[in-house]
């Protein structure tokens, strides 16, 4: 009986058991014995590499990556909605919601690229201060979910049969677990930019 419900839910059980893992970990308090180690990571990335040396010297420069930061963010969140919406039946309802995920997850993978490389940059400025921001650890943490998902959970099974042979509750209940990890990444980023 467990092979066959491996096989047929891999991707989800994968990312079920690392979500487990992850919360024994936070329960056993490993995460607080791991994250002092993380600060010299931080100081080398402000104060000894290029990226910490441009983000901190050349304000005009920060700004720029920040803000194509932003619209990376934004390009992700709006490919999400699309395709979650979509999924949902809410909007684009005469286009078949094959072509829609198809062709948002191609600009996905492209949005995320420059989200994680200009995210990369964005930290090397300030490392020093995002490293003590609790918020910075839940877009992190949120994020990782959020491409696991994705790319393990949410693309496999969309891909796997035509949508119609999908049970639409499943397909719901992807679509709104999606919009929630996604906005949890664009809360907690919003917030960073608050602090």
């Amino acid at each position: 009986m467990f092979s066959t419900i491996w096989s047929q839910y891999k991707a989800t059980l994968t990312v079920f058991l690392v979500l487990l893992v992850i919360v024994v970990l936070e329960v056993l308090q490993v995460r607080a014995a791991i994250y002092p180690s993380l600060l010299p990571a931080f100081e080398w990335l402000k104060n000894s590499t290029p990226l910490g040396y441009i983000g901190t010297t050349y304000g005009s420069i920060y700004a720029t990556v920040q803000a194509m930061h932003l619209l990376a963010m934004g390009t992700l969140g709006g490919l999400v909605l699309t395709t979650d919406l979509r999924l949902l039946g809410v909007m684009f309802r005469n286009t078949p919601s094959e072509v829609i995920s198809n062709g948002t997850h191609k600009a996905f993978k492209v949005a995320l690229i420059a989200a994680v490389l200009t995210g990369i940059f964005c930290v090397a400025g300030v490392a020093d201060k995002v490293y003590y921001m609790p918020v910075f650890w839940v877009k992190m943490l949120a994020l990782a979910v959020g491409a696991a998902f994705v790319f393990l959970v949410k693309q496999p099974l969309l891909n796997s049969k035509p949508h119609s042979e999908i049970n639409p509750w499943i397909i719901r209940g992807m679509a709104i677990t999606s919009i929630l990890v996604w906005f949890t990444v664009a809360a907690s980023g919003r917030w960073i930019g608050f602090s």
